[in-house]
Parts: C-alpha cells; sequence; structure tokens
C-alpha cells in the first residue's frame, strides 16, 4: 500500500481549510424560539437576546401598544432598550411609527403615542436558517379604534437576527406598509423636528457619545446631518455599544438623524411634517439594521454596512 503524502502547498490549503472549519463551528449558536403568552423570545444558547411583542399591552390602559422589540439583551446578558420610560411612556423598545396617520382629511389618531390606533397582529411565523440566522415575519392590521373603525394599513415585517462572531449581533428591520384604502397618509410630528419611522429607544449611560466614520456627532434639537450609520456608544467610539444603520438616500423626504444624549429614542426621521401618501401599487418600504456589539471598531462597521447594503432584498 503506498503511503499518503502532501506536497507543502497542498497541506497548508488543507490546514487553512481545517482552521477555518473550527472556526465556523466555534462561531455557531444554537438559537431557540419560545413563544410567550403575549409574543415570542429569541435565544442564543439559551441566553435571551430580543422579544417581540405581539399582543397589545398598556400601562394601567393608557399608551396601548404591539408590534415592537423589548426587551433586547446585549451578548452579556444586559437589557439596552427601554419601555414605558417615566420620561416618554409612549416610548417602546424598537419601534416605528409616525404622529401623523390621516385618511384624506381625516385625522385618525397618533401612532406615536400610541392614540387612536391599534396594532393587530394576523400572523408570526418563525424560523431558523442554515446561515445560523432566526426570522421573525410578522403581517400586522393597523386599525382606526376611534373615527372610522377601519382597517388603515396592512404592514409585513421581517426581523432577522444574525451573530457576529461571539460579542456581537445585528437584527435587520424590513418593513412595508401597504394602505387599505384610498388617501391613506403618515407625516411625522408637525414642528421643525418632523421625527417619525424607525426609533431605538436606548438605555444612555452618563458618558454617551455618538460618532459615524468621520467622528463624533454633536446632537441637535433639530435633525442632524451624519453618515449613513451612528454608533452610540459611552466614551470612545470602539467602547460597547449600538449602531442604528439605514439607508437614507432611499427613504422619501429624509429629515436627518434625531439624536439625543438622554430621556429620548434616536430616530432617522422621515417624511418630516409633511404627510407621505402611501402608495397601494407601490407599497412603502425601508429597512434598518442595529448592531448591538462590545467595542467594534470604525472599520469592522463599515464592513457591516456594505453588506446590509449589498443584501438583495427583492425589493
Amino acid at each position: 500500500m503506498k503511503s499518503l503524502s502532501f506536497k507543502p502547498r497542498a497541506l497548508i490549503l488543507l490546514t487553512t481549510i481545517f482552521v477555518f472549519a473550527k472556526v465556523i463551528t466555534a462561531s455557531a449558536q444554537i438559537l431557540t424560539f419560545e413563544e410567550k403568552e403575549d409574543g415570542v423570545l429569541l435565544l442564543s444558547d439559551g441566553k435571551p437576546r430580543l422579544f417581540y411583542q405581539k399582543d397589545m399591552i398598556s400601562l394601567d390602559g393608557e399608551y396601548p401598544r404591539a408590534n415592537y422589540l423589548h426587551p433586547v439583551f446585549d451578548t452579556k446578558g444586559e437589557i439596552v432598550t427601554e419601555d414605558f420610560p417615566d420620561d416618554h411612556l409612549h416610548h417602546r423598545g424598537i419601534f416605528w411609527t409616525w404622529h401623523q396617520l390621516w385618511v384624506n382629511d381625516l385625522r385618525i389618531g397618533d401612532p406615536w403615542i400610541s392614540d387612536g390606533v391599534e396594532w393587530d397582529v394576523k400572523k408570526v411565523h418563525t424560523d431558523i436558517h442554515p446561515n445560523n440566522s432566526a426570522t421573525i415575519a410578522v403581517k400586522v392590521i393597523w386599525k382606526a379604534n376611534k373615527v372610522s373603525k377601519k382597517k388603515i394599513i396592512e404592514e409585513n415585517t421581517t426581523i432577522t437576527y444574525q451573530p457576529i462572531g461571539n460579542q456581537s449581533y445585528k437584527i435587520t428591520f424590513e418593513i412595508t406598509l401597504k394602505p387599505l384604502v384610498s388617501g391613506v397618509r403618515i407625516g411625522g410630528s408637525e414642528d421643525a423636528k418632523g421625527y417619525g419611522g424607525f426609533s431605538p429607544r436606548l438605555k444612555l449611560s452618563e458618558t454617551v457619545g455618538f460618532y459615524d466614520e468621520n467622528g463624533e456627532v454633536t446632537p441637535n434639537n433639530l435633525p442632524v446631518s451624519a453618515g449613513d450609520w451612528i454608533n452610540i456608544t459611552s466614551k470612545e467610539p470602539n467602547d460597547p455599544g449600538v449602531v442604528i444603520m439605514g439607508e437614507p438616500d432611499k427613504l422619501p423626504s429624509y429629515q436627518g438623524w434625531i439624536l439625543r444624549k438622554r430621556n429620548s429614542m434616536q430616530n432617522m426621521a422621515f417624511p418630516g411634517r409633511e404627510p407621505l401618501l402611501l402608495n397601494k401599487k407601490e407599497p412603502l418600504h425601508f429597512r434598518n439594521q442595529l448592531l448591538v456589539h462590545q467595542g467594534m471598531s470604525i472599520r469592522e462597521i463599515n464592513n457591516q454596512y456594505r453588506i446590509f447594503r449589498n443584501q438583495n432584498t427583492g425589493n
């Protein structure tokens, strides 16, 4: 029998493949879902990562809400989101909505403060994928509960969780809004801030800082111009934190970043104070992503942003 032999180059290649396979195996995490009474909990290696709030909940009957994420945990088990905070009881975890909801000339309510609208989650489909990611796909009907008692908007949202090594992960949001009646318009706050849209309510430290790829960004009462992502972290841009990513070039009437050092949400504001008419044939579609990390560098964040922008969503 001939003995097996490898040329040095082939041996190096085989070793590289073996090491790469070990890295993949080491970084793979066991993702599972648990159905709870009012929502769905995602766990990684048995540890909670995020909870999707399916059923309507309130605070003693006030500020009813559903269809958002809270709590969201970092990889050390700390909760990074807030719900029913004392300063703004209507804020809720990771949410997406607006102050203005109109049907023609009739003001339906103020979804931002959970007034006049309820979110009826019709379907929740969860799945674990071979690429070590997990998805929550939901169909939600926005209903008027005061004025017209109508179904106003059909929302279809997919939330995708995927680890980035053992210390960080990303959550991608694909949100589509289709009007169910003619003349549906959504708009931001009716002031110069014009905030509305994708809005994380995060726990903030006393030393919180905001950074884009060019350095520190100074929050202002009004929207500020910054890059396509903002790293919200303490003291230094490479400290643990949360990165908010979006596609501002694809947003209708994009206003800029609403950033707050305390007692508020963070927001990629659109469409501003002038309401946007939703189209049945071309529903509104937008994407955002969060990186929950333990010290990502600017280079690493930029790399994740390139991956985010290159994803083919079919929209």
